[in-house]
């Protein structure tokens, strides 16, 4: 070593090792599902509620913090609600002139309820600086007030996009890791959690339509949607999206009135709904639906003197207005019968209240139904199988 070398500074290897941690489940002792509303919303887990905006979702956290705070009884489904605290995450409302207000409209016990505002953090030199609170770095905060308050019987998050701290919302790994801590909050304190999002305006099932990563829906036990009833629109819809931990599949209803003290409040329908969320909200909006029933009415106009060819509707369906894809549509719906004439012929398409005749026989009919019909194991009318489509 050179005599003006710098000493050398030995450095020890820390080396870790990893294990799986593994549980037999003989030594797990089984305990039933603590619910805080029974086969809809759990404690120890997490809730989802979405909807669109202007629905009244705000209106539903509402009136389950002024039922868990006095427990009152649940409507429709009946049973009481554990008598407990509520701490509310309210990013869009007020807390003085919007949730106290409606708070005392739902018959709420104040006294049990608290809304949690800003963060305060405090530097080295004493500063004081206040910020929104964000699951992704407040969650052990959150559990200091659950402590501190004692009684938590629900905690609600409304909307919950707007607590991400920056957090992707649409990648699925950013938003399980954020979740994923509200949940083990959620058990600890044997604590009902709600969260509360939009949806998106897309279509297809309500279990895809959540804004955001699939990941919300796939953390949430228990999803339930509100709509508005296209037949009714003073009229809220709250219908079950999933549910992995209750067998109430049952929906309810409620309207939004006004209070003595000038607040909105919820008023719930004495009745369950039995309809599937998937038909309200693919339902085709009125303008939709008349399109589609001038289509049909144009459609059987235009097959009443006969069959046509489906070459012939295409070209008069466009002079019409109709696009094509409208008027296949509308030839499902109306399970009008089509068939090639011939090996070699064209497509026709036939009136529903018709039977198909071949142009050389005037008495045969071709039913699906018909044993006798020699296309009956092809589907019968039409000639096609369940799993063919005419081009």
């Amino acid at each position: 070593m050179h005599p003006h070398s710098p000493p050398v500074v030995k450095i020890p290897i820390v080396r870790t090792s990893s294990r799986l941690k593994t549980i037999c489940l003989a030594d797990v002792e089984p305990v039933p599902i603590s619910w805080l509303w029974p086969e809809k919303i759990a404690r120890g887990k997490v809730t989802m509620i979405s909807g669109d905006p202007g629905v009244g979702k705000s209106l539903l956290t509402i009136a389950l913090a002024a039922t868990v705070s006095v427990g009152a009884r649940w409507p429709v489904s009946g049973g009481h609600a554990p008598c407990g605290s509520v701490i509310m995450l309210s990013d869009e409302d007020s807390v003085a002139d919007t949730i106290r207000p409606r708070l005392d409209a739902a018959g709420a016990n104040c006294q049990k309820v608290h809304a949690l505002t800003m963060m305060e953090d405090v530097s080295e030199n004493g500063e004081r600086t206040e910020r929104s609170f964000s699951l992704s770095k407040d969650i052990e905060r959150l559990s200091d007030v659950v402590e501190r308050v004692g009684d938590v019987a629900l905690i609600q998050i409304d909307p919950v996009s707007a607590y991400m701290g920056g957090t992707d919302t649409h990648k699925n790994s950013d938003v399980r890791g954020l979740l994923s801590p509200l949940s083990a909050l959620a058990e600890r304190f044997n604590v009902a959690i709600v969260i509360v999002t939009h949806l998106n305006k897309g279509s297809g099932s309500a279990v895809y339509r959540s804004v955001g990563s699939i990941a919300f829906t796939a953390a949430a036990r228990s999803v339930i949607g509100v709509t508005k009833d296209r037949d009714d629109p003073t009229r809220r819809l709250v219908l079950p999206v999933k549910n992995n931990l209750g067998c109430d599949s049952s929906g309810m209803a409620y309207r939004i009135d006004t209070a003595s003290n000038g607040a909105p409040v919820l008023m719930w329908e004495p009745d369950a709904v039995d309809i599937d969320i998937n038909e309200v909200l693919n339902a085709p909006n009125d303008e939709d639906q008349w399109a589609r029933n001038e289509v049909e009415d144009w459609l059987l106009l235009i097959l009443d003197g006969g069959p046509v060819q489906a070459k012939d509707l295409k070209k008069l369906a466009a002079e019409a207005g109709h696009s094509w894809r409208t008027v296949e549509r509308a030839k499902a719906r109306l399970k009008m019968p089509s068939k090639k004439d011939g090996m070699t012929g064209p497509w026709l398409w036939w009136h529903p209240d018709d039977v198909y005749q071949k142009p050389d026989e005037s008495a045969e009919v071709r039913h699906e139904d018909r044993e006798d019909s020699p296309y009956s194991e092809r589907g019968g009318l039409g000639g096609l199988r369940a799993d063919e489509v005419e081009i």
